[in-house]
């Protein structure tokens, strides 16, 4: 035996189908849009790092070159003065040392080995300072030159960096004007950097060791200079190749950074800064968030309105089962005019109406000739011709008045027969006319029971069986 299906609706089954598949469209729709999405605000995101470290790039060539600015402009004057004395040299660096009290040192030293320094400072008796590296690196290729963090001579416990020029006379050259900034002072000016919330920047010198990092540990002393690739490996690449390059790893810390690094190539100096990988995924998981939130939205009003329109477009089906229950009961009067659309289920709705009201209207006209047929009037007006397999009722009520008809008629032309050969038997004596009488009498009898023959009666006190 069969298992009953569950009984369910059209409706149920028209919605949840069309549910699953805007939910299905919606989702996959959402799973790319996050993607392309995802991608594109980590493109965003790894081009604002990349801004903000071409940004501290070019204020750190900014510093630079303003400390260069003072050093020719100082090679520009004693140039112009052509005269080396020490009156005109300290009148140069004390101007400088003046106009600039950030610079930790403003000194001169000339071809000869003589030194002059600016505020009173005194270089390092018994020192020439021509075999310093500041010096001959400048002396050496003939303009500007940053030199890398070393100890100073003057204060072997501070860090400098330099900036040299060489002073021409001609093509010769009579000596060396440099400024000095300490480590210090540098890793103040590389706070003032505007870095996002949470990174930060990491100064490099022409060798990858580190000037300034947020991990003071790593600050370049007199006793230790800290490479960078020892310390943080993971930028070894991005050091190479810094156009959009970017690694990511762990920091001194253990938060995991991003990692991105531009170079100031007229210096040979780097910056590179970290930037907490939490920015870019917060970034991403906003993105989605938005992205989720509008497909929630846009999957509600999409089931809404289906749901909606699901229920507007059948509700006349609910209205057709208790019609049909009506007519299961035997009640053809249901009326069903309440289509209000042109669509296929209105003209579901007119056409069952129709065909209920044809229905209704042969149960009536049968009805009613029936009805008249039991009263004894057979001469009631033939029922109408009905459409298709209806009409075959028609035909047969029809049919059934037509022979009650000729049955009646003979049955009462009989009678009339009857009378008369009663009046005949009464009239005569003479036995065989009386016989003809009775042999007239049988054939009529007889005439009529070929007409009833196809009658089918249920004898006189017993009852019909199945």
């Amino acid at each position: 035996m069969m298992n009953k299906m569950k009984r369910t609706t059209v409706k149920n089954r028209i919605t949840s189908h069309v549910m699953i598949a805007i939910a299905v469209t919606v989702s996959f729709l959402t799973i790319v849009n996050m993607v392309y999405l995802s991608r594109q605000i980590i493109g965003q995101q790894r081009t604002k790092l990349e801004l903000a470290t071409q940004v501290g790039a070019n204020k750190v060539e900014a510093w630079l070159g303003g400390m260069a600015i003072v050093t020719e402009d100082m090679a520009s004057s004693l140039t112009a003065f052509g005269n080396l004395s020490e009156s005109t040299v300290r009148a140069v660096v004390d101007r400088a040392a003046l106009n600039h009290p950030e610079f930790f040192y403003v000194y001169f030293a000339d071809y000869l080995g003589n030194m002059t320094m600016a505020r009173g400072a005194n270089f390092v008796e018994g020192m020439d300072p021509r075999d310093r590296v500041w010096y001959k690196r400048a002396a050496e290729v003939g303009h500007t030159v940053v030199i890398d963090p070393y100890a100073s001579a003057s204060r072997p416990d501070v860090m400098m960096c330099t900036v040299a020029t060489p002073v021409f006379w001609g093509t010769t050259m009579v000596g060396v004007v440099a400024v000095d900034a300490d480590i210090e002072s540098i890793q103040e000016f590389v706070n003032t950097i505007d870095f996002e919330a949470g990174s930060y920047g990491i100064l490099l010198d022409s060798k990858d060791n580190i000037i300034v990092h947020h991990n003071s540990d790593y600050n370049p002393t007199s006793e230790k200079i800290t490479s960078a690739t020892e310390v943080m490996p993971e930028i070894d690449n991005i050091l190479s190749s810094t156009q959009g390059n970017y690694e990511v790893a762990k920091d001194y810390t253990g938060k995991n950074m991003v990692y991105s690094a531009a170079i100031i190539p007229e210096w040979g100096w780097k910056i590179a800064v970290a930037y907490p990988q939490t920015n870019f995924m917060k970034h991403v998981y906003y993105g989605i968030g938005i992205s989720l939130l509008v497909a929630v939205f846009c999957l509600l009003l999409a089931m809404g309105d289906i749901t909606y329109t699901i229920r507007k477009v059948l509700s006349p089906l609910s209205k057709i089962n208790p019609a049909m229950d009506n007519v299961m009961n035997g009640d053809f009067t249901t009326k069903l005019n309440f289509a209000t659309e042109n669509d296929e289920i209105g003209d579901l709705q007119n056409k069952l109406a129709m065909t209920l009201e044809a229905l209704s209207n042969a149960i009536k006209q049968q009805k009613a000739v029936l009805s008249e047929m039991e009263k004894g009037n057979l001469t009631v007006k033939n029922i109408d011709e009905f459409p298709g397999e209806l009409n075959e009722i028609a035909t047969a009520v029809n049919s059934i008045k037509e022979t009650f008809n000729d049955i009646i008629s003979d049955i009462q032309f009989s009678a009339i027969n009857l009378q008369s050969f009663a009046m005949g038997i009464n009239e005569t004596s003479d036995i065989e006319e009386m016989r003809i009488v009775f042999e007239e009498l049988s054939a009529e009898a007889n005439a009529l029971m070929e007409k009833t023959a196809k009658f089918t009666t249920i004898p006189s006190g017993s009852e019909a069986k199945d």
